[in-house]
C-alpha cells in the first residue's frame, strides 16, 4: 500500500445537519458530483453508498472531475462532490478558501458506517483529517481511507520487488519532496487493507523491518 485515497465528501452546511455521512439523504434531488463517469471515484463512491443504504439514484448525479466538481460547487451548480484523494486535496482547498469552512462541510464516518461498508467490501480503514488541512478548518474530521496499492505480477522475480519496496521506503524523505500524498506513507502503514496477497519480495523486506505478516496476504 502507497498512501491512502481518503474519502471527502463535501456538502454545502445547510444540507449537514449531523455531519454524518447519512446527511447525503438531504440532497435526494439536488445535484451531486460522484466523479468522472469511468472513474474509481465513482466506483468507491457507488460502492459506500449502496453499503449505507443510501440511494444515490435519487440524486440529480454529475460526473464531474475534481476541478469541474470544485469549480461547480463553487457557483452553486452543485450541492456536493466526491473527491478521494490524498489531503490536501487541491478541489477541497479550492472549496475552503472560496467558501469558507462555516459554507460547506466535509462529512464524516462512525465505526457502524465503516462496519457496514466493509461487509460490503473490507477496504477502508478509519482515517483522520488533521485540523488545519484547509483553510479555515479548525477541528479535525472523522473519515475513512482505501488503499492506493503498487501491483505486480505473479512471475515479477523476488529480487526485483524487494529491491523496489526497499527503496521506496528507504528514500521515503526524497519521495515527500516529489509529492505530498507519500507523506502519509509510513511502514506501520504498508499492509493496511490490502485486498490481495503480497509479493514474496515484498513480504521478504517487510518482515525483515519486524512486520508481522497476516496469513491471508501470503
Amino acid at each position: 500500500m502507497l498512501w491512502q485515497n481518503v474519502e471527502q465528501f463535501t456538502i454545502k452546511s445547510k444540507y449537514a445537519k449531523t455531519g454524518n455521512i447519512m446527511d447525503l439523504k438531504n440532497l435526494y434531488g439536488e445535484r451531486f458530483s460522484i466523479g468522472g463517469r469511468s472513474s474509481g471515484s465513482r466506483v468507491s463512491a457507488e460502492t459506500i453508498l449502496s453499503s449505507l443504504k443510501i440511494d444515490f439514484k435519487k440524486m440529480n448525479i454529475q460526473y464531474l472531475g475534481y476541478t469541474p466538481s470544485s469549480t461547480a460547487l463553487q457557483d452553486g451548480k452543485v450541492q456536493g462532490m466526491n473527491t478521494p484523494s490524498g489531503p490536501p486535496t487541491s478541489a477541497v482547498t479550492n472549496v475552503f478558501a472560496s467558501m469558507g469552512a462555516k459554507n460547506i462541510k466535509v462529512l464524516e464516518f462512525d465505526a457502524k458506517n465503516l462496519k457496514a461498508i466493509n461487509d460490503n467490501y473490507p477496504v477502508w480503514s478509519p482515517y483522520v483529517i488533521k485540523a488545519g488541512t484547509y483553510p479555515g478548518q479548525k477541528k479535525a474530521i472523522k473519515t475513512i481511507a482505501q488503499p492506493n496499492l503498487l501491483v505486480v505480477t505473479k512471475d515479477t522475480p523476488v529480487k526485483t520487488v524487494y529491491l523496489l519496496t526497499k527503496s521506496i521506503y528507504e528514500n521515503l524523505p526524497f519521495l515527500n519532496t516529489v509529492h505530498k500524498a507519500t507523506l502519509a506513507m509510513s511502514l506501520k502503514k504498508a499492509i493496511v487493507g490490502l485486498p490481495m496477497p503480497l509479493h514474496p519480495g515484498a513480504i521478504k523486506y517487510y518482515e525483515e523491518q519486524g512486520i508481522k505478516i497476516p496469513a491471508n496476504l501470503k
